[in-house]
């Protein structure tokens, strides 16, 4: 996915809770692009060789296992306020990896097995790799996530056509 991910943070946002705060939309959709930040050492430091799919953060393993670990967080009454970030983080975290799972490719069954699960397979057709995502049908599919994340912003307006207070 190229483009779907922070609309898709943003429709999660509005999901989990109607009347959703600035720092709330602002925290899910960064949390919606956070596996992504592993594209900085994918470009930077690995030189494009290895996928970047096959990184830490695009393991679903590793973000089972984060969330177990801090699952006892959870019910820290200290951590109470924090809850919604939490929640907003782990279900941000996994419609990332569900949407890449569409055209990218997940290693959902890693570390027993390095089969990549995508289910559209974008074929190469132009001399970017960016062409041939944006020309595939699939990209469809971006635009229309992209196009509900703007229904949900314009349903939120209220009648004087203002967004929600701070």
């Amino acid at each position: 996915m190229l483009i779907a991910h922070m609309p898709a943070g943003y429709i999660v946002s509005k999901a989990i809770k109607k009347q959703t705060k600035y720092s709330l939309i602002f925290s899910s959709l960064i949390f919606s692009i956070w596996p992504d930040l592993d594209l900085l050492y994918f470009y930077f430091f690995d030189s494009t060789k290895t996928f970047h799919h096959t990184y830490f953060p695009h393991l679903p393993v590793v973000m089972i296992a984060a969330f177990i670990i801090t699952l006892p967080l959870y019910n820290v009454k200290r951590f109470k306020s924090m809850r919604i970030y939490y929640v907003l983080f782990f279900v941000n975290w996994l419609i990332h990896l569900i949407l890449d799972t569409f055209t990218g490719g997940i290693l959902w069954l890693y570390p027993i097995s390095k089969q990549q699960f995508l289910f559209i397979d974008i074929p190469a057709v132009y001399n970017h790799w960016i062409t041939s995502f944006v020309l595939h049908w699939s990209f469809a599919i971006e635009l229309a996530i992209a196009a509900v994340a703007l229904a949900v912003i314009l349903k939120t307006k209220n009648t004087n056509g203002q967004l929600p207070s701070k």
